[in-house]
């Protein structure tokens, strides 16, 4: 099977980081944008006739730049839902699978829903929730308004990746999949997200090595580059390997989303993300730890991301090479 990117894909991920790259600089990293969304929009950042590789390519530069607005929660959780229900989404939105803890009931005036949530990704930010809830047939799909729910911020790692725990007592839901299809969909949601987070871990990765091997050409000791000297140059290549080794996996995952495949991928750009932002800190020595040189961010999105992805991936790859042994 051929892993190579189109012309096409090469040229979406091309204008993606030429985007991102002229629109947030160091100084705006830390900036949440929902201002940028209508532009997300028209540049086809949720087109549905995007492929999940293709996908994939923008979650990856989103990561490498830290792109701040709710992307992934909308296209990797909620959009799905809103294309297999034939409507568009009203602007950033995210998901809340309250499949275990919500109740959805019938009345005379619509759908209403109890129960709560925690961590809801950009619950804050977004223009709809959309809930997994269980109903008398099973569990459905609806979307709530996050005016008609309670919201507490949550404290995390990420800044950028706000959480908050969503509490629903008698909120009004519009119905966007019954119990039929709800419950396939949500694992399939499931296996998309986290593709595109192994996406986004390796654009983490490489962005953290941009910044080491440049710090390594730059920076001098007795006369010479710090990149010169094997104990710099040996870790900064096996960085290099780790990135493309998840890469290719995070790649062979969104064209072959085997449960096999996504483990790998989750299990390696997860890894890659910390090992690499570690190694960067440690070639950018004291600086590298200091709140002004933004390293940090990157380093807590890769932390973030670990925690994300941390549930199945070594369970799955055990049970597909030793079966039900595992």
């Amino acid at each position: 099977m051929d892993f190579a990117l189109t012309e096409d894909q090469a040229g979406l991920k091309a204008a993606a980081r030429t985007y991102l790259e002229d629109t947030y600089g160091p100084e705006r990293i830390a900036e949440n944008d929902l201002a940028a969304w209508p532009e997300l929009v028209r540049q086809g950042w949720l087109d549905a006739d995007l492929s999940l590789a293709e996908l994939v390519l923008l979650a990856e530069e989103g990561g490498r730049a830290l792109h701040p607005v709710p992307w992934f929660a909308t296209a990797g959780l909620a959009l799905p839902v809103y294309h297999a229900a034939g409507v568009e989404p009203p602007g950033p939105a995210t998901l809340a699978d309250g499949s275990e803890t919500c109740r959805a009931a019938r009345r005379d005036d619509g759908w209403r829903l109890d129960g709560a949530v925690q961590a809801v990704l950009h619950a804050d930010v977004a223009t709809e929730i959309v809930v997994a809830a269980r109903t008398p047939a099973g569990v459905a799909l609806f979307g709530v308004d996050p005016a008609a729910a309670s919201l507490s911020a949550r404290d995390g790692v990420d800044p950028l990746r706000a959480t908050s725990d969503v509490a629903l007592a008698g909120a009004e839901a519009r119905l966007l999949i019954g119990p039929g299809a709800a419950a396939s969909l949500l694992t399939a949601i499931r296996s998309r997200a986290t593709t595109l987070l192994a996406g986004e871990a390796i654009g983490v990765a490489d962005r953290a090595l941009a910044i080491a091997v440049e710090h390594a050409k730059t920076r001098s000791q007795f006369d010479r580059p710090i990149g010169s000297f094997q104990a710099v140059s040996q870790q900064l290549a096996d960085g290099y390997a780790e990135v493309e080794l998840a890469r290719s996996l995070a790649y062979r995952a969104a064209v072959a989303a085997t449960a096999e495949a996504v483990a790998c991928a989750a299990h390696a750009a997860s890894r890659a993300a910390v090992s690499v932002c570690e190694t960067a800190i440690q070639v950018c020595g004291g600086m590298g730890v200091t709140w002004e040189f933004p390293l940090h961010r990157w380093f807590r999105r890769a932390l973030w991301l670990e925690a994300e992805l941390a549930s199945g991936p070594l369970e799955a790859i055990a049970h597909s090479l030793f079966g039900e042994h595992s």
